[in-house]
C-alpha cells in the first residue's frame, strides 16, 4: 500500500489548519480545493492539537481510500492483514485457536503483536464499537466499520495512553469518513475462489448538501461463502503426516464388554479412520483414530451487513454539529465443527468416557454382537473412547453430517459532537458516544444425564425416565454403535456394517443436543470535552498550542446463558437438575458431556480521566510536544498518572528526527474481574494432543492493572520523490494482564517419569499429585492417583487472569518510496516492513511457584502459548504505474516462517506417532504472496465509472504446513489459494 510521508512547513500547515472546519479530532482533506494542498493530508491521530502532520513526532502512517481501491481492499480485513505492523488477528476461521473461539465473526487490530485489547481503534476520532465477551472480546470491532464511507485510515504506531486511554498501550487505529460528499456511489465486487461459491461485496452509499446541513447515508453487505477443509491439500493429512487433526474418541468407538474386556467396533477403516492397536493413552486399548477436519472449514459462511448515516450542519459561523449512525450485523450461522464432542464427563462423574453404560436391552446391540464376533452381552456395556455420531456424522446436518456452532452479532452506534469556536484560537468540543453490542454464539453440546437415559430406552421430550417404558411410546432409544449409520457423510463413505432401521431419530438427537452457549450483551456511554488553543506565547517557532480536556466511559456488560440446561446456577453438576455437588470438586463442571456451562452475569465499570497536551516549537525546526492523562478505575483497580513526551527536529528540509518516551497502564476489563468462568478447548501436550476443556475463570480479588514503558526513535527523509522513514521502537511491560498457562500447568503436573507397566524397558509420565498446580486440573475419577494418573486422565483444566510475567518487546519499522513521470503516467515504487528485534517473556509465577520459564518469542509460533505467533519479519512491496485514467499495481506480502516451539528436537516429541516420524509442520516455512490489481476510469462525462479486476496470490502459494488441526497456522497463511476478483465502482 502507498504510505504517504510528505514534510511540510509548519506554518503553512498552522494557517490551513485554521481555515478548516474540523470534527473533532478530524482533518478533511478533501475539502481542500487546489491539487498542492491536497496532498498536505494534515494527521492529528495521536494528538488533539490541530496541525500535526504525518511526519509528526510520532510515526502515523495515513491510507486513502484510493489507496484501498488500488489494492483491491473489500474488507477492513483484507487491509488490517495487509499492514506489516500488525500481528495475528482475528477475523479469519481459526477456531482452534483459544484466543478465537469465542471470537467468531469480530474483527481485530493487533499492532506490535501485543492484543488486540491493547491497540485502540477510533471512528472518525471517537471509540467505536467494542467486541463484548467473557472470554474474548474488549477490543474494537473493525467488522462493523462501514468501508464504503471511509475516506482514509490512520495508524498510529506509537503508544498513546497518555492522550486516548489505557487501551491505546500500543498505538490506534483511526478510520476517518468522508465528508462534504454529494452524490451517488455504488461499488461491488465478486471473488472466484476454488472450492467455494465465491465472496462478494455490494454497497451504496448517497451524500446531499441542504443547505448548511450535508447528509451521508449507505448500505453494505459483506458475504463470505464455505470452503471445506478438504478443499486444500494440506487441509485433510492422514494421521501419520498430521497427527494433530486425529482423535483417539470415534464412532466406531472402543466399549467395555462384560465378560468379554475391551472391544473395538468394527468399521473404522471403510469410514475413513486408522486403527490403531499400540495402546495408546494408558487404556491398552485398540482403537480407531477419527479426524473432525472434513466436518471443520477453512472459511465460514458469513453475512455481514452496515449501515451508516451522518449529518454535518453549520449551526452559525462559529457552531458546528457532527452526527453519526452506525449499524453492524455479523452472521455466522453454520459454523462447521466436529459431529459429535466426546464425553469427558457424565453420569459417573468427570473420567474419560463418562461413565455411561450400555443396557443389554439396546435394539443396537444385537448388531454389535454379531460383527464382533460376541455372544449374548450378560449385562451393561461401558463406554471407553467414543464419541456420539462420528465418521456417521451428525443427522441434523444433511450432507456433510457436521456439528454446527453460530455467532450473530448485532450492534448499533450513536455519536454526536458540539463544536464551538470561541475565537480564533480557543475551540471547544463535547462529544457524546452510545453504543450497544449484542452478541449469541452457540455450540452443540450434549446433555450427559440425557444421554445416559437414551442408553436405557429412556430418552426424548416426551419421556418421563421416572415413569416411561424402554422405547414405548415417546420413550426412545439411542444407539451408539457403527451400525446406526450408512455412511461417512463427509467424507462420501459407505458403510457396510450398516442396519436399515437402526438409526437415531433426529427428534431425540435434537433433545439430546441443544444449543449451549450465551446471550452477551455490552452498553457503552463515552463523554468527551476538550478544548483546544494556543497561549500566544511564541518562543520563535509560532505560538505554543495546547489541548485539555476530561472523559467519563461507562460500561454495562450483561451474560445470560442461553438456556437452563447452560446455566450453572440451576444445573451445576454432571447431572441435570442435580446440586448435590455444590462446594466439591465438580461444582461448576455443568451438564454436559464436554462444553462448560456459564452464570449469569451483570457487571458494570466506570472510568474517569482527564488529559492535557501541549506543543511548544522552539524554533521553525524544533518542536517539543508533552502530554499526560489520569485515569481513575476506581475500586481495587485503582488511578493512574501517564505521562508521554515527544520531539521533532527538521534538521534540513530534507530529513526529520523524531523521538517519544512515556507510561502506561491499563487496567483489566471487567469480565477479567467476574466470578464467572466460561470454557475453551485445547489440544492438551501432556494429554497426547487429545482436546480437553479448558475453564477461563475471572479474578475479582487479586487482578490488578498491567503498566508499560515505551519509547520511539525514528526518521524520515523525503527528497526528489523519494521517501524513507525508519522509526525504532520498544515497550516494556510488567504485571501484565494475561491467563495461566493450560498447556504449562499440564505440562508442571504430568511430570514424573516411569517404567511402562506395559513395556518396563521404555518410561512414561504420570502425574505428580503433591505439585502445586495439581489442584487446577480435574482428573478421570475426580481425583489424582501418585503414579497412576496419566496426561490422558485429564478431564478439563481451571485457568483464570491474573497478572503475570514481564514483557519485553522492540523492533524497527521501514518505509521507502519513490515516485517519478514515466513518459505519460506516473510511476511508483515502495517498500514497507517490520522487523521483530526481541519479545521476550519472563517468569511466569503462580502463587509463589514457577509454572513456566521465560522465553523468547521471536521465530516461534508460540500456538499454545501468548502472544501467539511472532513471525520476525513482515513487509509488502509494490510497483504502481498510473496513466490516463488506468492504474496498474503489482503487490508482494512476505511474512517470514516460525518454528514449531513444540518440536525443539527430533524424534521426540513432534515427529513421532504410533506409525513412525513425521515431519510435517515442524518448521511453518515463509509465505510469500504475489498480487495483480486493475483500475481503469471509463471515459464517461455523464457519470464516473471504474472497473476494477484483480489476481491475488497469482503464483498460487500455499499456506504453509503446521501441526495444527487444519495443517496450517492461520495468522501466517492464506488458505484461499489463486483468487480472481472482479469490482466495479460508479459515481453520479
Amino acid at each position: 500500500m502507498m504510505r504517504k510521508s510528505i514534510l511540510r512547513n509548519r506554518c503553512a500547515l498552522g494557517a490551513l489548519t485554521l481555515a478548516m472546519a474540523m470534527t473533532p479530532g478530524l482533518v478533511h482533506a478533501q475539502d481542500v480545493q487546489d491539487d498542492d494542498d491536497a496532498e498536505n493530508i494534515i494527521v492529528v491521530t495521536g494528538s488533539y492539537i490541530r496541525g500535526t502532520p504525518e511526519d509528526a513526532a510520532v510515526p502515523v502512517d495515513v491510507y486513502t481510500s484510493a489507496d484501498l481501491a488500488q489494492n483491491g481492499v473489500s474488507s477492513p480485513l483484507e487491509f488490517i492483514k495487509d499492514l506489516p505492523e500488525v500481528g495475528s488477528v482475528l477475523g479469519d476461521s481459526n477456531q482452534f485457536s483459544a484466543d478465537a473461539q469465542a471470537n467468531q465473526g469480530f474483527g481485530s487490530v493487533n499492532l506490535r503483536n501485543l492484543g488486540p485489547t491493547r491497540t485502540l481503534v477510533l471512528f472518525n476520532g471517537r471509540r467505536t464499537l467494542t467486541a463484548p465477551g467473557a472470554v474474548g472480546g474488549g477490543f474494537g470491532d473493525t467488522n462493523s466499520i462501514p468501508l464504503f464511507a471511509l475516506d482514509r485510515v490512520e495508524i498510529l504506531k506509537d503508544g498513546a495512553a497518555a492522550t486516548y486511554g489505557s487501551d491505546a498501550i500500543a498505538g490506534v487505529a483511526n478510520f476517518v469518513t468522508k465528508t462534504g460528499f454529494e452524490g451517488v456511489e455504488l461499488q461491488g465486487d465478486y471473488d472466484f475462489i476454488k472450492g467455494s461459491d465465491g465472496n462478494y461485496t455490494a454497497s451504496i452509499l448517497v451524500g446531499q448538501n441542504f443547505g448548511d446541513l450535508n447528509i451521508m447515508a449507505g448500505f453494505g453487505w459483506q458475504h463470505r461463502s464455505e470452503l471445506e477443509s478438504t478443499d486444500r491439500s494440506y487441509g485433510f493429512q492422514p494421521y501419520n503426516v498430521n497427527p494433530a487433526a486425529w482423535s483417539a474418541l470415534a464412532t466406531p468407538g472402543t466399549f467395555i464388554v462384560p465378560g468379554t474386556g475391551l472391544v473395538r467396533d468394527q468399521g473404522c477403516n471403510e469410514l475413513g479412520g486408522v486403527e490403531d492397536t499400540s495402546g495408546p493413552n494408558g487404556t491398552g486399548a485398540s482403537l480407531c483414530r477419527f479426524s473432525f477436519i472434513p466436518n471443520d472449514n477453512l472459511v465460514e459462511e458469513e453475512d455481514r451487513y452496515q449501515g451508516y448515516i451522518q449529518a454535518d450542519i453549520d449551526l452559525s459561523d462559529t457552531f458546528r454539529f457532527h452526527g453519526e449512525f452506525t449499524y453492524a450485523q455479523t452472521d455466522l450461522d453454520r459454523i462447521g465443527t466436529s459431529p459429535g464432542y466426546p464425553p469427558l464427563q457424565g453420569p459417573g462423574g468427570a473420567r474419560l468416557g463418562g461413565g455411561f453404560s450400555i443396557s443389554p436391552d439396546n435394539p443396537g446391540i444385537p448388531a454389535f454382537e454379531t460383527q464382533n464376533g460376541l455372544g449374548a452381552t450378560p449385562g451393561p456395556i461401558g463406554v471407553l473412547l467414543w464419541r456420539p455420531f462420528g465418521f456417521l456424522g451428525n443427522p441434523t446436518d444433511p450432507g456433510r453430517g457436521s456439528g454446527r456452532q453460530t455467532a450473530n452479532n448485532k450492534a448499533f452506534r450513536l455519536s454526536g459532537t458540539l463544536e464551538k469556536d470561541f475565537s480564533e484560537t480557543l475551540r471547544g468540543q463535547l462529544s457524546v458516544t452510545w453504543a450497544n453490542y449484542e452478541r449469541r454464539r452457540s455450540s452443540p453440546g450434549i446433555v450427559g444425564s440425557r444421554l445416559q437415559d437414551a442408553l436405557n430406552g429412556l430418552g426424548g421430550a416426551d419421556c418421563d425416565p421416572a415413569t416411561g417404558t424402554p422405547g414405548v411410546g415417546g420413550c426412545q432409544w439411542f444407539n451408539p454403535f457403527v451400525n446406526a449409520g450408512p455412511e461417512n457423510p463427509a467424507l462420501g463413505l459407505t458403510n457396510p456394517f450398516y442396519v436399515p432401521g437402526s438409526e437415531n431419530s433426529t427428534d431425540l438427537i435434537e433433545f439430546l443436543q441443544i444449543d449451549n452457549g450465551v446471550e452477551e450483551t455490552e452498553d457503552t456511554l463515552v463523554v468527551d470535552l476538550i478544548f483546544t488553543g494556543e497561549l500566544g506565547i511564541d518562543l520563535g517557532g509560532g505560538n505554543i498550542g495546547w489541548a485539555a480536556g476530561a472523559q467519563y466511559r461507562q460500561l454495562d456488560f450483561l451474560s445470560r446463558p442461553l438456556r437452563a440446561e447452560s446455566n450453572l446456577d440451576l444445573n451445576p453438576c454432571v447431572i441435570l437438575g442435580d446440586q448435590s455437588c455444590i462446594g466439591g470438586g465438580l461444582d461448576g463442571a455443568g451438564s454436559f458431556i464436554f462444553l462448560g456451562g456459564t452464570r449469569p452475569e451483570r457487571l458494570d465499570q466506570d472510568i474517569k480521566a482527564i488529559f492535557a497536551e501541549v506543543a511548544v516549537p522552539i524554533t521553525d525546526t524544533l518542536e517539543i510536544t508533552a502530554a499526560a492523562r489520569f485515569e481513575d478505575y476506581g475500586g481495587s483497580i485503582g488511578s493512574t498518572f501517564n505521562p508521554k513526551g515527544a520531539i521533532r527536529w527538521e534538521p534540513t528540509d530534507w530529513l526529520v528526527l523524531r523521538g517519544s518516551v512515556g507510561t502506561t497502564f491499563r487496567g483489566p476489563l471487567a469480565a477479567q474481574v467476574s466470578n464467572n468462568a466460561v470454557t475453551s478447548l485445547a489440544a492438551i501436550g501432556a494429554a497426547n494432543g487429545n482436546f480437553k476443556a479448558v475453564d477461563i475463570a475471572g479474578n475479582p480479588t487479586d487482578l490488578g492493572p498491567e503498566k508499560a514503558f515505551s519509547y520511539n526513535i525514528g526518521a524520515v527523509v523525503d527528497f526528489s520523490g523519494f521517501t524513507f522513514s525508519v522509526d525504532y521502537w520498544s515497550f516494556d511491560f510488567k504485571d501484565e494482564i494475561t491467563r495461566t498457562d493450560a498447556q504449562a500447568i499440564a505440562n508442571s503436573v504430568i511430570s514424573l517419569s516411569i517404567p511402562d507397566p506395559a513395556n518396563p524397558a521404555n518410561t512414561i509420565l504420570v502425574a505428580d499429585c503433591s505439585n502445586p498446580f495439581a489442584g487446577l486440573i480435574t482428573f478421570d475419577g475426580g481425583s489424582c492417583v501418585q503414579n497412576t494418573t496419566l496426561g490422558t486422565n485429564i478431564s478439563r483444566i481451571l485457568t483464570q487472569w491474573v497478572n503475570g510475567p514481564k514483557t519485553k518487546t522492540s523492533g524497527l519499522d521501514f518505509a521507502a518510496s519513490y515516485t517519478t513521470d514515466i513518459g505519460p503516467g506516473v510511476y511508483t515504487i515502495g517498500v514497507n516492513a517490520s522487523h521483530i528485534l526481541e519479545y521476550d517473556i519472563g517468569d511466569f509465577n503462580l502463587n509463589g511457584n514457577l509454572l513456566r520459564e521465560g522465553f523468547s518469542a521471536v521465530g516461534l509460533a508460540n500456538l499454545d502459548r501468548a502472544p501467539g505467533t511472532i513471525s520476525p519479519w513482515r513487509a509488502n512491496a509494490y510497483i504502481n504505474y498510473n496513466v490516463a485514467g488506468l492504474n496498474l499495481r503489482y503487490g508482494a506480502t512476505y511474512i517470514a516462517g516460525v518454528v514449531d516451539e513444540r518440536c525443539p528436537a527430533l524424534p521426540d516429541p513432534c515427529a513421532t506417532t504410533n506409525f513412525g516420524d513425521t515431519n510435517f509442520g515442524r518448521n511453518i516455512s515463509n509465505y510469500t504472496q504475489h498480487d495483480f490489481h486493475a483500475a481503469y476510469e471509463l471515459p464517461i462525462d455523464a457519470f464516473d465509472a471504474q472497473l476494477q479486476f484483480s489476481i491475488e496470490n497469482f503464483t498460487n502459494e500455499e499456506a504453509s504446513a503446521a501441526r495444527l488441526p487444519l495443517g496450517y497456522n492461520p495468522f501466517i497463511g492464506n488458505p484461499l489459494g489463486r483468487v480472481f476478483r472482479l469490482g466495479a465502482k460508479v459515481g453520479f
